[in-house]
């Protein structure tokens, strides 16, 4: 992810995804993609945590929440709403990409509007890879891209394939040949 980024443009573009989220409510999106009460979500490049909330809502007690990124007033900014808003089920981690995370545990990972600011997209969605269970999804969505782009950026490694597409959102799962490759290795 982007480490560049000073706080007074941070501050900006918390502004910024707070109309949004008004207007386009993240709860309504991951409702839309599938998330339900129980997973285990990861929120990739979690920013303000807008996405995060909604998570931690839908998920509730018996879900958890991971708000991973490289901004440290993100993680401050996540770790503070959860507290307001009394969700014990969040957790933040502060990363460019490593988890730390056990394999396969994540049944829900977020990338919303962070693919075009990753610095190294290939870790990252090994990470992801590594992380998604067998059920698992990725909900990825990213105005700064069309949608063939995604795409093309997600599926490119052969580590996932395209599960459905629901406007500007996409869900991704594991590509099960690789999986099957390295269950057999």
């Amino acid at each position: 992810m982007n480490k560049h980024c000073s706080f007074v443009h941070f501050r900006l573009m918390s502004l910024m995804l707070k109309i949004r989220d008004m207007v386009r409510p993240p709860i309504s999106k991951l409702r839309g993609a599938g998330l339900k009460p129980g997973a285990s979500v990861l929120d990739y490049g979690c920013g303000p945590g807008g996405f995060s909330m909604a998570a931690a809502r839908i998920v509730g007690h018996k879900g958890h929440v991971y708000a991973l990124d490289i901004h440290p007033l993100a993680v401050q900014t996540v770790r503070k709403k959860a507290v307001r808003k009394g969700l014990n089920n969040i957790s933040v981690l502060f990363s460019d990409h490593d988890t730390g995370l056990p394999d396969s545990r994540m049944d829900f990972i977020i990338l919303n509007d962070v693919l075009h600011v990753l610095d190294d997209p290939e870790s990252v969605l090994r990470e992801c890879f590594r992380l998604l269970g067998p059920e698992g999804v990725i909900f990825v969505s990213d105005h700064h891209f069309d949608p063939q782009e995604i795409r093309r950026r997600i599926t490119g490694g052969r580590l996932f394939r395209l599960s459905t597409r629901q406007g500007k959102n996409f869900l991704f799962r594991k590509d099960v040949k690789l999986s099957q490759e390295q269950a057999a290795a």
